[in-house]
């Protein structure tokens, strides 16, 4: 056929079960393969005819695909190589002029389930507008949301529930690193400043005193809390550290429950294991608290916000996506159990929180079947779960990230007074021990969250002792590797090209990777100027060390913490622009030598994240004998690369008109 791509009307209604409107809306999602013109081809096969960006590592540029029955690749080139000497049997997708097929994009690292828990969360949801480009919604308001005490305020309570006073509210996405604070504005009081100091004040002042609250920070990193919360954790009445027992799981997590000199609560929590007795506690009087109670029903009866935030992340493009930090074994199977709903339109690869993995004795598990010969199967959306993943320290903007000299906070900004941060273990001794015994299993890939400069040092020593005692062949991923040195990208080139040394002696091969969280740039560039000074901002996501030492970076959402948008990602890392919050008064490049290629930032999407998981033989590009994972785009955007007279910031523009898993597309209409 011609002109762009359709949905053929004939294809058959579905039978959905009962009882889950989540279930029955996903299938909407799903359809039969598009039965377009017949054209030369093999029985069963599908012939894709258009431009095609396969992202092999030769940069081949193609003009048709072919696709057989359980979505294997069988041929790639040119359309009179692929279809010479087929029948004419096939269904035919012709791409339009200026429309592309890529491979699907793929998120190395996002949090699914609280990504579906702040979809339901309405006026809770607390965070700061996006800079213009990206803003999808213009009737958000945004003046609202540009100042700590308002976005507080502006959390509507709900009526009381059957457990009274002991309900919890649940606000998320605050980001004082964005959000001003004015202690004479909002709330009708003034007090300690700034917020993160006492932010058990604010939260009385201006939510509730009577309720408990807590409100997690856009960083994932950081919580507020008011002295109900910690009446309703402790028991009693208790103001401060001394009458209260603090759970072991906070210290030997990495966390912490902040206090005054005089061990009084401030209300900040520190690190995700500070939360934990909180989100417990919760899980008793909330309803939306079922993705941590029971995340499986969750998955199986969802609802319209969840379908949204799902249907979402297909129309951005997204075919495969990596949950990073999977705590449970009852997570595990809540998010395999999505994958499992008719419909549901990619695939999830799983990162299992060290602890997790140790306490419940998992092993590393892969898809349950592979295309290929003498299997008759379809790669199924559940890639299983084969990563470790543990915290080295916490969030740059959150002030919690363990930085080195010379790249201290600046005084008297957000974050003065936090030094070089922290990290969540107490050296790296004790970092190479918990890895240890994982480790030295062998048949575990490894995912080590480090922000600042201090916590990369960390992971790379660690690592390198592992690998000095036992050695692993499987692939290391550095998340986020923020804040940039040229000697930290060069030790990780070192592990890579076997040049590494610890403590006097050589440490073999080791496949260190990295990805980056390239909003960082965008959307908090220039708060990190004040934050870090701008020459340290300037190395943030250090995309041209990466370059130089031949490091395979990837681009990343961290979802919650970022919209999951790859041609966002895209165009962020070749532009290096960055706005000033809250007014966006001022935007600027930030970090100019750091700026990616196109190329190179559509490899970060796609073929480089699979090989950090160890999919890149099944996914990532279009190549014979991997699977038909694809994306149809309104416009190529290597015709957006500033090095061939393109402008950049454009790519964010261009529209994801479809994606296919198995060759089969995944919406309910072709465009």
């Amino acid at each position: 056929m011609s002109g762009p791509l359709r949905r053929d009307a004939s294809c058959p209604p579905r039978a959905f079960p009962r009882g889950s409107k989540l279930v029955a809306a996903l299938a909407l999602l799903s359809s039969c393969a598009a039965p377009v013109e017949r054209g030369p081809a093999k029985p069963g096969a599908t012939l894709f005819l258009g431009k095609v960006l396969t992202m092999d590592d030769s940069g081949t540029v193609a003009g048709a695909v072919l696709v057989d029955e359980r979505g294997q690749i069988l041929k790639v080139g040119t359309a009179d190589e692929v279809q010479k000497g087929l029948d004419t049997s096939v269904q035919i997708v012709q791409l339009a002029p200026g429309q592309v097929l890529m491979p699907g994009f793929f998120d190395p690292h996002l949090h699914f389930m609280p990504t579906l828990l702040q979809s339901t969360l309405g006026t809770h949801d607390l965070a700061p507008c996006l800079p213009p480009p990206y803003r999808v919604d213009p009737s958000v308001d945004c003046k609202a949301r540009s100042e700590v005490l308002g976005a507080l305020s502006a959390m509507a309570l709900e009526g009381t529930s059957a457990v009274g006073g002991n309900a919890f509210v649940l606000g998320m996405n605050l980001d004082p690193s964005r959000q001003v604070f004015d202690n004479t504005k909002g709330c009708g009081v003034g007090g300690p400043s700034p917020f993160t100091a006492q932010p058990k004040f604010y939260i009385e002042a201006c939510v509730s005193k009577d309720r408990p609250v807590i409100i997690l920070d856009q960083s994932g990193h950081l919580g507020y809390v008011n002295q109900k919360a910690f009446d309703v954790v402790c028991g009693v009445q208790n103001a401060n550290a001394n009458t209260c027992t603090i759970p072991d799981s906070v210290k030997s997590g990495g966390g912490d429950w902040v206090t005054d000199s005089a061990k009084n609560f401030v209300g900040l929590l520190q690190e995700p294991s500070a939360f934990g007795p909180f989100l417990t506690a919760l899980q008793k009087n909330l309803p939306v608290a079922q993705v941590f109670s029971d995340p499986v029903k969750f998955a199986e009866t969802g609802g319209a916000d969840v379908e949204r935030v799902i249907r979402g992340l297909r129309d951005a493009g997204v075919t495969t996506i990596a949950d990073g930090g999977l705590q449970s074994v009852a997570q595990i199977n809540a998010v395999k159990r999505f994958t499992e709903l008719p419909g549901f339109p990619f695939r999830i690869t799983g990162v299992v929180v060290a602890e997790a993995a140790k306490t419940a004795k998992l092993k590393p598990t892969a898809p349950a079947c592979e295309p290929k010969a003498g299997n008759d199967c379809a790669l199924p959306k559940w890639l299983g779960a084969g990563g470790i993943k543990v915290w080295v320290d916490g969030s740059t903007q959150g002030c919690t990230a363990k930085l080195e000299a010379p790249y201290h906070y600046l005084a008297g900004g957000h974050c003065s007074g936090d030094g070089e941060g922290r990290a969540d273990y107490d050296n790296v001794q004790a970092l190479t021990e918990d890895l240890s015994e994982l480790w030295t299993q062998g048949d575990w890939r490894f995912q080590l969250h480090a922000n600042g400069n201090g916590a990369n040092n960390w992971a790379i020593d660690a690592l390198s002792r592992l690998q000095q005692t036992k050695t692993n062949t499987r692939p290391v991923l550095l998340i986020h590797n923020t804040v940039g040195r040229p000697a930290i990208s060069k030790r990780i080139g070192d592990l890579r090209n076997g040049a590494g040394v610890m403590d006097t002696k050589p440490v073999p091969t080791l496949d260190v990777q990295v990805t980056h969280l390239i909003g960082h740039v965008a959307y908090w560039g220039d708060a990190f100027v004040g934050m870090l000074g701008h020459e340290a901002a300037s190395e943030i996501d250090p995309i041209a060390y990466d370059r130089e030492n031949k490091i395979p970076f990837s681009l990343h959402s961290d979802s919650m913490v970022t919209p999951t948008r790859p041609l966002w990602f895209v165009e962020q890392a070749v532009t290096r622009r960055t706005w000033s919050y809250p007014d966006f008064s001022k935007e600027y490049v930030l970090g100019a030598k750091h700026a990616a290629t196109v190329d190179e930032a559509l490899r970060a999407i796609t073929i480089v994240p699979a090989r950090h998981h160890e999919l890149d033989k099944l996914i990532g590009s279009i190549e014979q004998g991997k699977v038909a994972d694809f994306v149809v785009l309104s416009a190529n955007p290597l015709d957006f690369d500033p090095a061939n007279g393109g402008d950049p910031t454009k790519i964010s523009q261009i529209q994801v008109l479809q994606t296919y898993l198995n060759g089969r597309p995944t919406s309910g209409s072709q465009h």
